[in-house]
């Protein structure tokens, strides 16, 4: 009982003692994205993030891309690397 009551002690103390190491703070940038022509659907990851032009925040942590579409054109699907803080897409007529 003894024992065991020490150990608790010390593996309380030990563990309490922890501190874990921070992580990295999330670094966002921002991207401004603008198409010819205005008005394209813009998606981040798959998600609708709205229409062209608009500016974005990306967690550069974390892989990126955009798709950009607009009916009766190519869509274009662009990965970013998060160093582009300006983007202008160009689509071309289907």
């Amino acid at each position: 009982m003894k024992l065991q009551l020490i150990a608790f002690v010390f593996s309380f103390l030990f563990l309490s003692s922890y501190i874990p190491v921070s992580t990295l703070p999330n670094k966002e940038l921002k991207v401004a994205i603008s198409s010819v022509p205005e008005g394209a659907d813009v998606l981040l990851n798959a998600f609708f993030i709205g229409k062209t032009p608009l500016t974005l925040s990306i967690d550069t942590k974390s892989s990126n891309f955009i798709y950009v579409s607009k009916v009766g054109f190519v869509g274009q699907r662009i990965t970013l690397d998060g160093k582009q803080t300006e983007i202008k897409v160009k689509l071309v007529k289907e």
